[in-house]
């Protein structure tokens, strides 16, 4: 018998490059790379929010965030905005457009995973869906020990 932590950590390779090609092009009608897409969505889960906080929500350096919401701008998916507290803060948020983007592009991530998942039953759906939410729970402590552990 195959020892689980090791089955996992030879699985997991090959999920993320499965996981990506998934995702693809984000909306193949659109220039938007997927860095851009997951700057939107953090955009619009966070909500208004700097430059510096972005980049700190992505995990990509300033210079990085900066060149994707620049590119966010001059698509109309993002705007800029002087801060109500500090006027030279400058602050970021999605316009009605970039929200009616993220719709678009959620409804046709949940009509592949459909596709994808349609064989599997209800309960093997259901169970499916646990595994990877405590998958994800996991892998968000350990990302919070390590911001935690590089703070002292």
């Amino acid at each position: 018998m195959t020892d689980p932590i090791h089955k996992i950590a030879s699985l997991y390779p090959r999920l993320m490059r499965a996981m990506s090609h998934l995702r693809g092009a984000v909306d193949e009608n659109l220039d938007l790379t997927y860095n851009q897409y997951k700057a939107l969505l953090s955009l619009s889960d966070v909500g208004p929010c700097t430059l510096k906080s972005l980049s700190r929500e992505l995990g990509v350096a300033t210079s990085s965030a900066s060149q994707m919401v620049d590119r966010l701008v001059a698509m109309n998916f993002v705007k800029r905005s002087q801060g109500s507290r500090d006027r030279r803060q400058i602050v970021l948020e999605t316009t009605d457009l970039g929200e009616a983007l993220l719709e678009q592009i959620k409804d046709g991530i949940l009509q592949r995973y459909r596709e994808l998942f349609k064989h599997l039953g209800s309960g093997e759906q259901a169970n499916l869906a646990g595994a990877i939410h405590t998958f994800v729970r996991i892998l968000e402590r350990t990302g919070d020990l390590e911001i935690t552990e590089g703070r002292k």
